[in-house]
Formats: C-alpha cells, sequence, structure tokens
C-alpha cells in the first residue's frame, strides 16, 4: 500500500487526539440531520425529549455521513487502541486523552526518561495501528 509520510502522520495523530470528543461529535451529527428551520426557537419551549426508536431511525440513514465519518473513526481508534501494548496505552491514556494531552513529544520524552527518538518509535507504533485500521498501510506493509 503506501508508507506513513509526516502529513499522515499527523492527521493520525490529530484523530488519535480527537477521540475523547468524538462521542459529542456524533450526537451533534444526528441532532443536526434531524434539525428543522421550525426548531428555530426551540429553546424558548425547553429540551425535547428524543425517544430510542427515533435515535435509531437516525442511525439507520446512510446520507448522515458526518454519523458515519465519526463512528467509523472512533470504532478504528478503539481497535487500534485495543491492539496496542499495556506500555502504549499508558502513553496513549496519559499523553494524548489525559492530563498532559497538551505536551509535545520532546516533553513526553523527558517525563517518560525516554530518548527523542525512542519516543517517536512509540508514537509511531501508536498511529501505525490507527494507520492499519483505517486502511492506510496493512499488516504486510508494516512488516516491510
Amino acid at each position: 500500500m503506501s508508507e506513513l509520510t509526516k502529513t499522515k502522520l499527523a492527521d493520525l495523530e490529530e484523530d488519535f487526539r480527537s477521540y475523547k470528543k468524538i462521542p459529542s461529535k456524533i450526537a451533534e451529527a444526528l441532532v443536526a440531520k434531524e434539525w428543522k428551520p421550525e426548531d428555530t426557537n426551540s429553546w424558548i419551549k425547553g429540551s425535547q425529549t428524543h425517544t430510542e426508536k427515533a435515535l435509531t431511525d437516525l442511525i439507520k440513514r446512510e446520507d448522515n455521513k458526518s454519523y458515519l465519518y465519526y463512528s467509523k473513526l472512533h470504532m478504528d481508534i478503539s481497535k487500534a487502541y485495543a491492539s496496542l501494548s499495556s506500555e502504549l496505552k499508558e502513553i496513549v491514556d496519559k499523553y494524548l486523552w489525559g492530563e498532559y494531552n497538551y505536551l509535545s513529544w520532546y516533553e513526553i520524552a523527558e517525563k517518560e526518561y525516554c530518548s527523542t527518538a525512542g519516543i517517536y518509535k512509540k508514537r509511531y507504533k501508536i498511529l501505525e495501528s490507527l494507520a492499519i485500521q483505517k486502511g492506510i498501510i496493512s499488516e504486510v506493509d508494516k512488516n516491510v
């Protein structure tokens, strides 16, 4: 297939870092698809409840591209995360999704008492797992 360029790695990292925000993006996609012009003043009426059937119907609509994109991304990241070693999961939990998510990889290397090259190898492994899930590269490419 293809190798992971700096641009692809940056995109994959952005996707990985956005994981915790994806459920709200899915909800926004569903609400936006359901919105009608007559709902403009709905805030005056108070929030309207959605039945489980109504939400299920929304989910089934295949023309909701935002919903499909975010739900697939969420699934891909979940599978990629599940395939990581415990050491890499700790890095993801702490530095991509956790309290230190603002740190650069150089700063992460310092906190982990790791060389810069070492932390970038770990970063690559994390992002490679997502690339495999998204079909950007295959397992064969990984082993070459």
